[in-house]
């Protein structure tokens, strides 16, 4: 009897892990079949802004987004913030599966009306491949365009460029679980912060210093770059799925689905509602997603 018992209780735990692979198989690998769009409609490649030319004023930024934004929610972003020069995303635009989900970006946002402002991005997590080899997604590399002025040796997409009085930094956190990547890449964002001259300093990441979401501490980010971003004027991150700050540390989340908050976060203010922030006259104003209407300001303070 007592054998039977065992044949059948590994039976079921064997049926039951094979339904869970088959699920996550699924959820990691597979590509829906639906909608079927070509390459042929898609021949858009996001730019990055040319300092001698565009004039920036006024800029957008976007957190988290996941696949999720359509052309309706780009064209009502328009018409809030019409003035806007320039879009700085900070990772996680795209979802895993990814040429699908460029092919989705590139139709909801070409057709928009947001289509032809220069984006300055940085990949999130969801735009590397999974598994034991991680890799940025050549789907990313090919939608947008970035200098080739980051930290030597150490992959990804971290980058630095000037526009009107002000210098950005991307930093593709990513690859900073390797203690050599790390290193070079401290090295490098403090001599990008130092040779920003008086140019105010915006870096953008996508993995935050402060965590606000239960279980997304990084103590390698929060212990390498506390400090040394701590002097940046402005710092924006993403991944946790909630709007928090803790000046100048800010962290945006325009329509991923919100994480479970820390008990106690280690930030001045938590709002689990997607956002977007509007960066004009060293003012970040973050605005509600589901009706425009700001709720918070940080004023970017460069001596």
């Amino acid at each position: 009897m007592r054998k039977w018992v065992y044949i059948v209780s590994a039976s079921i735990l064997l049926a039951a892990g094979a339904v869970i692979c088959a699920v996550r198989w699924q959820a990691w690998f597979v590509i829906p079949d639906e909608p079927h769009w070509t390459g042929d409609t898609l021949q858009v490649t996001f730019r990055t802004p040319d300092s001698e030319n565009d004039s920036i004023s006024t800029i957008l930024v976007l957190g988290d987004i996941h696949s999720r934004l359509t052309r309706a929610d780009y064209d009502t972003l328009s018409s809030r913030v019409p003035e806007a020069d320039l879009v700085i995303q900070v990772g996680d635009w795209m979802e895993r599966g990814q040429e699908y989900y460029r092919q989705m970006l590139l139709r909801e946002w070409t057709n928009s009306a947001l289509n032809g402002l220069p984006v300055i991005a940085c990949p999130g997590n969801h735009e590397y491949t999974k598994g034991v080899h991680k890799e940025l997604s050549p789907a990313w590399s090919m939608t947008f365009i970035h200098p080739s002025n980051g930290p030597v040796g150490v992959p990804g997409a971290s980058y630095w460029l000037d526009i009107p009085q002000m210098r950005i930094i991307a930093i593709d956190t990513n690859p900073l679980t390797h203690i050599v990547y790390l290193t070079r890449t401290l090295t490098w964002l403090r001599e990008a912060m130092y040779s920003a001259g008086d140019r105010a300093v915006v870096v953008i990441m996508h993995h935050p210093v402060f965590s606000t979401a239960k279980g997304r501490v990084n103590p390698t980010i929060y212990g390498t770059f506390r400090y040394a971003l701590s002097q940046a004027d402005l710092v924006i991150a993403g991944h946790d799925h909630f709007y928090a700050r803790r000046t100048p540390f800010v962290m945006l989340n325009t329509s991923g689905k919100p994480k479970k908050p820390k008990a106690k976060p280690h930030t001045e203010i938590c709002v689990s509602e997607p956002v977007y922030g509007v960066l004009s006259n060293q003012l970040l104003t973050i605005h509600r997603m589901s009706d425009g209407i700001a709720i918070d300001s940080v004023y970017v303070k460069h001596n």
